[in-house]
């Protein structure tokens, strides 16, 4: 019985003794693999958000591996008395999680996101999407990694008695906990100081979850509550990637074709109220061209404003906010000589004018005005301008009532407004040069509870274009790519610069756009809506906003709004 319990024993050490040199041999194939996402990231540009950058990749993955380990290979040890079993399952149990890993690391680096139920849902119905055949290969790599780890299990058991605990194995189990102490202290004490070059980096690696330590920093008087709340509302875009806008110099073939362009946005109007409430102007839209299935890029200001004004989709939004980009619209305009006059009846009051738009203007204070002011500027405006150069105008209406304007006066001030400068456009020997567009920036809530987007209305005057009602799905990105192309003649791609189509094509290349409600981007398709919120969890829903339970009919869409919105991440 005592030699029974001996042999037990000695048999029990040596199958721990195994598992630690397996779970460090692991840990070593988790780095090398793991060290992908350190070129996939944003690099950082700080030597310390570098130094971060390192412990945290080699802190969190050998963390994860002992953790993996201590869960499920050290109870089994006490279990199962077959080595021979408990190799083979440690081994199945090595194999699966390197694939996993794989697996994220080629998700991430395709579209800067962990695995989801929507990249499974890919993987597991091969017929319904290219991105299944395309990643067919990586399986291959799964045998040779089962092969590697039977190998080294096979020959760490039987030269167990030759392995010892040397000093350096003891130093480099130092070397890990340090490791990870210290990537979560040094991202607690980014956290709470919004240092960027270590904040940008919270979800880069998989099933990562930094410290932040805010109630105990706040427990011991090492952080003001409330003014960190009110820096973290005004440092809220510390986190945005890095974005690569334009992705090439955008060149030109000529000149341009010389026209003159009045932009005017209106704040917060849809579709039926416009059509309702503003007759005089949608007498002109009958006119002209209607574009009865337009969107704005999302249901706030800002939003609508970069999809106008950038032509890129809303998720970019932060990026732009954070790097300060410039327009490219604007920077194409100023290279082809344009005049510019800009007007606003809430004095370019958002942040995204000053911060990155117009930073090279002379903007009014931001404080509101009535409508027929703004409309007073341009007239003192349009008089005194140069008859020798094309001229860029962009006009901003504000729909939100005041005291001594309610919200309908102003819509049908707003009407008359636009209804008077067309008249006086008209007068202009250049009227017939002159694009005239006229959209809501973004939409009223009409569908405020539902998980559709609301249509804005999308009026243009284009010389020598009949008129025309137009149905197939357009976009505030297209409006950008549109005069880009048809008025400035840009030589470069599309592509290169904006996510939306030229709006006179007869039917769009990707038959569907982009806009965001809330924090969900949405996915509109002539019969359906899908909301992917930032985890890349998804739900579908009719055109009367009824959720479409268990819908994976458009798997490969998704696919392309993925790669699309991810385009102009820099790598």
């Amino acid at each position: 019985m005592l030699m029974k319990r001996q042999h037990y024993r000695e048999k029990l050490s040596q199958m721990i003794s195994w598992g630690h040199w397996f779970v460090l041999f692991n840990i070593f194939l988790t780095l090398i693999l793991g060290s992908r996402y350190l070129f996939v990231s944003d690099w950082p540009t700080s030597l310390l958000g570098r130094v971060y950058a390192l412990v945290s990749w080699l802190g969190h993955f050998s963390f994860i591996v002992f953790v993996v380990y201590l869960l499920t290979l050290f109870p089994l040890t006490f279990i199962i008395f077959s080595q021979r079993l408990l190799r083979f399952f440690s081994v199945i149990l090595a194999t699966s999680g390197l694939a996993l890993l794989i697996i994220d690391g080629e998700t991430f680096t395709r579209f800067h996101l962990h695995i989801t139920p929507m990249i499974w849902a890919f993987l597991i119905n091969p017929e319904q999407t290219q991105l299944s055949r395309d990643w067919q290969y990586l399986f291959i790599v799964i045998p040779i990694i089962f092969s590697i780890e039977m190998l080294f299990s096979i020959f760490c058991w039987q030269k167990l008695r030759k392995f010892t605990k040397k000093i350096f194995v003891n130093l480099l189990i130092g070397l890990f906990i340090t490791a990870f102490c210290t990537s979560h202290i040094l991202y607690s004490w980014a956290d709470a100081n919004f240092y960027r070059p270590i904040t940008m980096q919270r979800s880069n690696l998989p099933l990562s979850y930094p410290m932040t330590a805010r109630k105990f920093l706040q427990k011991h008087g090492l952080l003001n509550q409330q003014k960190y709340e009110k820096q973290l509302i005004e440092n809220d875009k510390l986190n945005a990637p890095s974005i690569e806008y334009p992705l090439s110099k955008v060149t030109f073939d000529d000149k341009g074709s010389g026209y003159n362009l009045l932009l005017i946005g209106i704040n917060g109007i849809n579709t039926p109220y416009f059509e309702k409430a503003m007759p005089k102007t949608a007498a002109f839209a009958e006119a002209h061209l209607q574009f009865k299935n337009h969107y704005s890029s999302g249901s706030k200001e800002e939003t609508g404003l970069l999809g106008l004004f950038y032509g890129i989709s809303s998720t970019y939004l932060d990026s732009i906010f954070f790097t300060r980009k410039p327009s490219v619209l604007i920077r194409s305009l100023e290279a082809q000589g344009y005049q510019f006059g800009l007007f606003s009846s809430d004095g370019f009051k958002n942040p995204l004018y000053r911060q990155a738009l117009f930073t090279d203007f002379s903007l009014p204070s931001p404080m509101l005005q009535s409508n027929r002011k703004t409309t007073e500027e341009w007239y003192e405006w349009f008089s005194k301008k140069l008859n020798t150069r094309p001229w860029f105008s962009y006009i901003h209406f504000n729909t939100a009532s005041t005291a001594l304007e309610p919200d309908e006066t102003r819509i049908k001030n707003i009407d008359q407004q636009i209804s008077e400068m067309i008249d006086v456009l008209k007068k202009d020997p250049q009227f017939t040069k002159t694009v005239i567009i006229i959209t809501g920036a973004y939409a009223a809530a009409e569908n405020q509870n539902k998980r559709i987007p609301s249509k804005v209305p999308l009026i243009v005057y284009w010389p020598k274009i009949s008129t025309q009602i137009i149905h197939k799905l357009t976009s505030h990105q297209d409006i950008m790519a549109t005069i880009m192309q048809k008025l400035l003649h840009t030589k470069t791609a599309v592509k290169e610069y904006s996510q939306g189509e030229n709006l006179f094509t007869p039917e769009r290349l990707y038959p569907w756009i982009l806009t965001k409600k809330n924090k969900e981007l949405l996915v509109v398709t002539p019969r359906k809506t899908i909301a992917l919120d930032d985890n890349g969890s998804y739900h579908t829903y009719d055109q009367n906003g009824i959720l479409i339970q268990n819908d994976t009919s458009e798997l490969s869409l998704l696919l392309q709004v993925l790669t699309e919105t991810k385009r102009f991440i820099a790598d």
